[in-house]
């Protein structure tokens, strides 16, 4: 779990790259590049197994922001911001390529079930058994609890950034997420679930 003072040394410095990058500093945008990058890529795995897809999509994300740069808003989330960027970006380009016609119903791969999620709630390997029935249980939800799931714990993100990832009212959010847990849990029983997510990212 990261310590307060770097997640908000990390904060500010998202905000000062992001303001460089506006006002015209290629480097700026280079070091957002380096610094998001493994969190873009993971997410897009949750759209496409397609390695070069991912690639491409990614590179087009940023030659397309630093051609609107100047129209871009200021924003203290960087990271959300990628991500929402992202996400649609997957989304438009699967549509036009005809990679699949109804993006709602097929957005969020679970033949790419999130195996991120046990790497990090696994406390030792007698969690193992356990671990691998979570993610079981987790391939059966919806595509959009699947995608709230890994947003909230592996991504760590707070409400208010998934809700603007995922097009969604804050409340919304909060009540997907609470549906989702709930559900989880139901399928669960054991308490050694809640144990499980508060290991979690």
């Amino acid at each position: 779990m990261s310590h307060p003072s770097h997640i908000s040394d990390l904060y500010d410095v998202n905000i000062r790259l992001w303001k460089r990058f506006k006002d015209g500093d290629s480097d700026a945008l280079g070091q957002l590049a380096q610094v998001h990058y493994r969190a873009l890529y993971n997410y897009a795995t949750k759209f496409t197994s397609d390695p070069d897809f991912i690639r491409d999509t990614i590179q087009e994300l940023y030659l397309d922001l630093w051609e609107r740069r100047a129209h871009l808003s200021e924003t203290a989330f960087v990271k959300s911001y990628l991500l929402k960027a992202l996400r649609h970006k997957l989304i438009k380009e699967s549509i036009r390529l005809k990679r699949f016609q109804e993006p709602e119903a097929a957005f969020f791969d679970d033949d790419q079930a999130d195996s991120c999620i046990e790497a990090h709630i696994i406390a030792d390997e007698n969690m193992a058994y356990q671990s691998g029935r979570l993610q079981k249980i987790i391939s059966l939800l919806s595509k959009r609890q699947q995608e709230i799931i890994y947003l909230r714990f592996y991504q760590n993100l707070e409400n208010e950034d998934i809700a603007q990832i995922m097009g969604l009212g804050r409340q919304s959010v909060s009540n997907l997420l609470y549906r989702t847990l709930k559900e989880i849990k139901e399928i669960w029983m054991p308490t050694a679930f809640l144990w499980l997510l508060t290991f979690s990212c």
